[in-house]
């Protein structure tokens, strides 16, 4: 069913305006000395959306005489919903309201405080327009607190064990009052309150369960009470995460960026191998961080640990070269989770086909799901998550961008989230789902000045209502006011909701790129299918009518196109990953050569590993290795793309260290950069000659030198030689003895 769009009218005044409103309601309107308190402050119909929120700590405040008490500008409630430094949630779904903390101070004056909260004119940030509400918030003197802890009980026994993290802005409520207290950063609580008898619960988030006991504590004040901590679990919010691809098309036959957010929007700690795959027709430039490991069209980074609310932008500012007009491009990433011990958890998968386009609007909307066929057939109750992109292509910087969004009917407001944003939004919502995101002071530089910096962004999720008659048809389209210029409107998306199960097909994998001779499990993520049809380029078996093909396995190295044909009796959905499977090749069969007691595998390989008796030992990463006891031997070698191959050196017997009898020669420091010292004994006084050959026999070296009877200690410089093998010899009248020199600088 199609929707009318709000009509959207753009007032500018030129004149200041201070004026007093009415605040409705302070909820909770009682705090104490010393609490930290977090507030709902309701203001008059009608405010918000007719001018603008708050824009710093300073706009909200308590005031008795002289004493303020400003709102706390770094308490975050969602830092996937707006900036840090706001005071105030900016989300208007019912009323003109929003969350304010204040941190009274414990020597504030006790006594009934009257509440203001400054909002602004539309485009005339000069002069605010004072909410008040007068003694609309009473600080008291507590008799005593009350105080723990919410952990997330990551093994969940019960107990908070060492390195369980804390849990923050969880809900413990308080009887008889029926107040709520929130945890800070560090998962603490403090209530402070008036002498009586007290019960304290935790109320579970939902998706959490709690999993300490009691269930309840019961406190009478005073004294203080302390140790109320609750252990809580959610599996699905340990390791919440979001791997997306910013959607924002490519001009044709010029450099463009890719934004990919990798976030952590669980409670443990993670680590994630992001594999980022194009068409071969866009062509990677350059990255602020530079990948990992390249293979042709694919790359792959490895994140550092990504700590809960944390998030990495995979590879910075990454630049492409895009192909000419009407050629399809297509971006892929794989980002796989591992835990701190290295243990796969999940794999994400995100993917994006488009066409180029050369002369086209840079303001524009994208929707994920995107459906399927020409409707855009979309499973009922499906999260919609759409993308703004909009762009400075005038001649002037832009001071401030203003996204009018009217949601569709059909959609559920109470699911309206932020998910992120190219710059600090502030966004508004009425109760009819007209939706403004602000971009104060933006600052947005002009295409001309800055192609890069010219682009912006918001990204923004919500989902349909339940009980929507079947096929229901969701609309939306976007105004982009660019400072004080007419709306710009984007494209309308379009999704058509249907129980019809039209097939979906999809495919991941936990690694897209395996060397020679490995194999790999694809796991079948398609929807409503009944028949599948797999073809595997250069795969071992090449394809399979299995839901789950099980093991492939690739024999030669290369870069390999997989398909997914998925059939159900209403049609068939193809998806073809071109380029998705990269196969690197292995380093290949080797030897290692014994010289005397070392044992020498060949150079120019990008990791080495020793073992002796199959253990593995410790800081033996050279090529080469000094054995040190007889045995067997092995050693693993790697190349760049991670791939390796080994071999075992059996029965290693220690060879004997020259030619006349063992130790009458001996280099110290050996391996050495060049300098050295070479000791030996001597019977007499005589010349004897010192050579030095390499590894193939020829003389690098020689020189005579006088002896005396006893022990000679000759200091060696040989910093010309380049790394290698060599071997060392000192010849006299009736004796040659020698001994194997490692060159290492």
């Amino acid at each position: 069913m199609k929707k009318l769009l709000l009509s959207l009218v753009f007032g500018i005044l030129f004149f200041s305006v201070s004026v007093s409103a009415q605040i409705s309601t302070v909820v909770p309107n009682r705090g104490y000395q010393g609490q930290t308190l977090q507030t709902t402050i309701t203001l008059a119909n009608g405010v918000i959306f007719n001018s603008s929120p708050p824009i710093g700590y300073q706009d909200i405040y308590l005031m008795q005489g002289l004493a303020i008490i400003y709102a706390d500008p770094s308490y975050n409630y969602n830092t996937d919903w707006y900036s840090a430094w706001d005071p105030w949630m900016m989300r208007y779904t019912y009323s003109d309201s929003g969350r304010a903390t204040f941190n009274i101070p414990a020597n504030a004056p006790s006594g009934y405080y009257d509440v203001y909260v400054n909002t602004y004119q539309f485009l005339n940030w000069g002069s605010p327009i004072m909410n008040s509400l007068a003694n609309g918030f009473y600080v008291g003197v507590p008799d005593g607190t009350i105080q723990g802890s919410v952990y997330f009980d990551s093994n969940q026994n019960g107990i908070k064990d060492l390195n369980e993290p804390p849990v923050s802005n969880a809900v413990v409520q308080m009887s008889p009052t029926n107040d709520f207290v929130f945890t800070n950063q560090q998962g603490d609580f403090v209530y402070l309150v008036d002498t009586g008898t007290y019960t304290s619960a935790y109320l579970p988030a939902s998706g959490f369960s709690q999993t300490s006991t009691p269930l309840t504590y019961s406190a009478t004040i005073p004294p203080d009470a302390t140790g109320q901590d609750f252990g809580t679990y959610s599996s699905w919010v340990a390791y919440g995460h979001h791997a997306t691809i910013l959607r924002s098309a490519a001009r044709c036959n010029q450099t463009s960026l890719l934004h990919i957010d990798i976030t952590n929007a669980g409670i443990l700690p993670v680590q994630d191998r992001v594999t980022l795959i194009t068409s071969s027709n866009y062509i990677y430039s350059s990255s602020s961080t530079a990948p990992d490991i390249i293979n042709g069209d694919t790359l792959t980074w490895y994140s550092p640990t990504l700590n809960p609310g944390s998030n990495y932008v995979l590879g910075g500012n990454l630049s492409f070269t895009a192909p000419a007009a009407l050629q399809n491009i297509t971006i892929s990433i794989i980002d796989s989770m591992f835990d701190q011990a290295g243990t796969f958890i999940d794999v994400y998968y995100d993917t994006w086909t488009y066409q180029v386009r050369c002369s086209y609007d840079p303001n524009e909307k994208h929707v994920s799901p995107e459906g399927v066929l020409a409707q855009n057939y979309t499973p009922t109750n499906s999260e919609l998550t759409y993308l703004v992109n909009f762009q400075n292509t005038g001649n002037d910087t832009a001071y401030d961008v203003f996204i009018h969004d009217t949601l569709d009917s059909d959609l559920d407001l109470a699911t309206f989230e932020v998910v992120a944003s190219s710059h600090d939004v502030n966004t508004q919502m009425t109760p009819s789902g007209a939706v403004r995101f602000n971009f104060f002071n933006i600052m947005l530089p002009d295409s001309n000045v800055d192609e890069q910096g010219s682009h912006g962004w918001v990204l923004y999720r919500i989902s349909p209502k339940t009980g929507l008659p079947d096929p229901t048809q969701i609309t939306n389209t976007s105004h982009i006011v660019f400072d004080q210029n007419a709306p710009i409107v984007t494209n309308t998306t379009l999704n058509t909701l249907t129980a019809i199960q039209y097939p979906q097909s999809n495919f991941t994998t936990a690694d897209v790129t395996i060397c020679e001779s490995n194999c790999i499990q694809f796991s079948n993520q398609s929807a409503y299918g009944t028949s599948y049809q797999w073809n595997f380029q250069g795969g071992n078996p090449a394809s399979s009518t299995s839901a789950s093909p099980g093991t492939i396995c690739y024999a030669a190295s290369g870069t390999y196109d997989v398909t997914l044909i998925t059939t159900n009796t209403f049609g068939s959905d193809t998806l073809n990953q071109s380029a998705y499977i990269n196969v690197a090749p292995s380093p290949g069969l080797f030897s290692v050569v014994q010289v005397s007691d070392t044992l020498i595998s060949p150079q120019g390989y990008y990791s080495y590993q020793w073992y002796f008796n199959n253990v593995l030992i410790g800081g033996a990463t050279s090529y080469f290795y000094v054995a040190t006891q007889d045995g067997d031997y092995g050693v693993v070698v790697g190349n760049a793309n991670g791939c390796q191959t080994g071999v075992n050196i059996t029965n290693v017997i220690i060879g004997i260290d020259d030619i006349s009898s063992r130790k009458t020669i001996s280099v110290y420091p050996n391996p050495t950069s060049g300098q050295f010292e070479l000791l030996f004994n001597s019977n007499d006084n005589q010349n004897v000659i010192i050579t030095i050959f390499d590894k193939v026999g020829q003389t690098v070296q020689s020189r005579i030198i006088s002896t005396t009877p006893g022990t000679n200690r000759i200091l060696m410089d040989e910093q010309n030689l380049s790394n290698g093998v060599y071997t060392i010899q000192v010849s006299g009248k009736s004796k040659i003895i020698s001994k194997l020199l490692l060159i290492n600088k």
